[in-house]
């Protein structure tokens, strides 16, 4: 069997810098040179704009540096049928080791996911979960795009089939000094994510629901259980941030905190509460993901632990001391976690420690239950959104951080 890097398909992008030169009798080889440069920058870009079954990202072409060789590298089941490969598409256009690549991506997903983050440029189906994001520094120089899509019908050409295709898209930033990613770069790598799925998913005839003219789902109300006041947790202004507002039966959001900076928090009380659910593959993700610091039931390694008594000391850190309770169900998109959790206010302005009792901690389980049972019976909320059903409460885990 062929090795993988024998199969890549490799286009050199013959692009070479001109330099005029200076002399009088120089004149007329600068010039021809400059228009054989520019008739090969012309063929580049066609060449360009024709890989990967054409969904290279639009205008790839001017993206390419005038003074630089670059590589074209295609490969992946779907491109070169027969060919040993993890991936349905994978292509990537590059120039000098030190630069921003273009790249597009798809493959079939076998096991667990992180979800997407960021904010997707462009509307999803409920099906769908997308997220777009800048690389780290002064200046994002690489924009990511990330998109899971479903295919019901099934994807070919893994070991075993697979429902859920993940598309990856980096292009480079347009972006200067601003530590903020451009709209346009978003826009272009959500769009070309959009392009490769639904491509991947016609060709392959998966029953995937077209992504290019898909609606969100509206998500308005689907945080409008969250009552501090029902819930009786602190008084005062809560601010609401990062609740989501469109549905996706992939993940679900919702999260408050007390923020009445004119007072303290009462004492032991609530200030702040979330709740979070996740559906298949995604589902699978972020159980592992808090089990790997072993904040799942069963699982927690902190030090802090009760005395003979029952009474629990806990330290100032910098963290919010919090307690999660963690159920399980069926739902539309497969095995769902949800996880919610509850932080107590505690006062250490005085002093570098607090006790919770026995009475403290019965109570923080009650409020974290009460958060769980209205997140679940809220009829525009999550769970009762994608249909979810045979909740089962799974445990607690106290995350006293420290």
């Amino acid at each position: 069997m062929p090795k993988l890097r024998d199969v890549r398909r490799r286009t050199w992008l013959l692009v070479a810098g001109v330099t005029v030169l200076a002399v009088a009798a120089g004149t007329g080889i600068a010039v021809s040179r400059s228009v054989a440069h520019t008739e090969q920058l012309a063929a580049d870009k066609e060449r360009l704009a024709k890989a990967c079954a054409g969904l290279l990202p639009e205008g790839v072409g001017h993206l390419l540096p005038d003074d630089t060789a670059g590589e074209l590298r295609e490969y992946g089941t779907m491109l070169r049928p027969g060919q040993p490969s993890r991936s349905l598409l994978d292509c990537t256009v590059r120039w000098g080791e030190e630069e921003p690549v273009v790249r597009v991506r798809a493959e079939a997903l076998l096991g667990p996911a992180d979800a997407p983050g960021g904010g997707f440029a462009l509307p999803l189906p409920s099906s769908a979960l997308g997220g777009s994001a800048g690389s780290e520094g002064i200046g994002p120089e690489q924009v990511s795009a990330t998109l899971l899509a479903s295919c019901p019908k099934g994807l070919t050409g893994r070991v075993r089939p697979s429902k859920d295709l993940l598309v990856s898209v980096d292009v480079p930033s347009s972006a200067d000094s601003s530590i903020d990613v451009p709209k346009s770069d978003r826009l272009l790598a959500s769009r070309t994510a959009v392009r490769a799925a639904d491509w991947v998913s016609r060709e392959q005839g998966c029953g995937g629901q077209p992504l290019k003219a898909g609606r969100s789902a509206d998500g308005s109300a689907l945080c409008d259980w969250f009552s501090p006041k029902a819930l009786k947790f602190t008084p005062g202004r809560w601010r609401f941030d990062g609740n989501d507002t469109t549905y996706s039966e992939r993940a679900g959001s919702c999260a408050g905190q007390w923020d009445d900076t004119a007072g303290l928090a009462g004492e032991r009380k609530v200030k702040a509460a979330s709740a979070e659910s996740w559906s298949g593959v995604v589902g699978t993700g972020a159980y592992e993901r808090h089990g790997d610091s072993g904040d799942v039931p069963g699982g927690n390694e902190s030090t802090h632990k009760p005395d003979a008594d029952g009474q629990l000391r806990i330290e100032s850190s910098g963290d919010d001391p919090r307690l999660a309770l963690w159920a399980r169900s069926a739902c539309d998109a497969g095995p769902t976690y949800h996880r919610v959790s509850v932080v107590p206010a505690f006062n250490f302005r005085y002093e570098d420690t607090v006790v919770l009792d026995k009475k403290d901690r019965r109570r923080l389980s009650a409020q974290a239950r009460a958060v769980l049972d209205r997140y679940l019976a809220a009829e525009d909320g999550w769970p009762r959104r994608t249909h979810c059903r045979n909740t089962k409460i799974m445990g607690e885990v106290e995350e006293w951080q420290g």
